[in-house]
């Protein structure tokens, strides 16, 4: 493949990240499509992904990854498209329209508000009131999910003029909490230091089946989104 046009898939981790290269190289999409982990947490998001589209100059770009449910009718695994995307400062550039329109052409996939945190939300709570902030930007009737990564993305993009929708999977709902030392597992970038999860979850034994749990999810999540990416990169012009 060229190095440059074509897709590029905006990833956090690598347990996105992976499942979604093995779904597109299954699906023999592989060389059309290049998959970039930017890193999470608002900071590694912003400079990873401008990073990204200046090396690839793609003609389109999909951010991928897991979100919380902050709509209660979101059920784990289900699949958003950003209809809107948010922070707490203000809104994003839009995604693009066509773009948008192919995703949610795909089964399963419903568009809605996305809306990027700088810490985790960790409890049922604190996504019931972050579920306030994303109804203000929502159309009626559309579900929101809360994330890290989505308004970064979003932001590189609109800088470098290229068409963008991101997609993300449930991985929690809105009335799921997870463990509470998880917003102390953050270093300075807003990246969760996974050696600090461990720790956290030795001191927390009874956490473990959560954790556990979440990452079942994560996977399964990322293997969803590597099927509809499969599936929409057929779809997308390389120029």
């Amino acid at each position: 493949m060229d190095e440059t046009g074509g897709l590029l898939v905006l990833t956090a981790i690598p347990e996105e990240r992976r499942p979604i290269a093995r779904a597109l190289a299954a699906a023999g999409a592989r060389g059309r499509v290049r998959v970039v982990e930017t890193g999470d947490g608002s900071v590694l998001a912003s400079r990873g992904a401008r990073e990204a589209i200046a090396a690839h100059r793609p003609s389109h770009v999909l951010g991928a990854g897991v979100a919380g449910g902050l709509s209660p009718e979101l059920a784990a695994g289900e699949l958003v498209a950003s209809e809107r995307v948010l922070d707490a400062a203000e809104e994003a550039p839009p995604p693009d329209p066509e773009l948008l329109a192919r995703v949610v052409a795909l089964p399963g996939i419903r568009p809605g508000t996305l809306l990027s945190v700088v810490t985790p939300a960790l409890t049922a709570v604190q996504k019931a009131a972050l579920a306030v902030r994303a109804a203000g930007a929502a159309s009626a009737g559309s579900p929101a999910a809360v994330d890290m990564e989505s308004a970064a993305w979003a932001r590189a993009c609109a800088e470098a003029g290229v068409p963008y929708v991101i997609l993300r999977a449930i991985s929690d709902t809105a009335d799921e909490d997870l463990p509470g030392y998880l917003a102390g597992c953050m270093d300075a970038q807003g990246s969760i230091r996974r050696a600090a999860v461990a720790s956290g979850a030795l001191r927390h034994p009874g956490s473990i089946p959560a954790l556990l749990r979440m990452r079942r999810r994560v996977a399964g999540c990322g293997r969803a989104l590597g099927e509809a990416i499969a599936a929409l990169a057929g779809t997308i012009p390389r120029a």
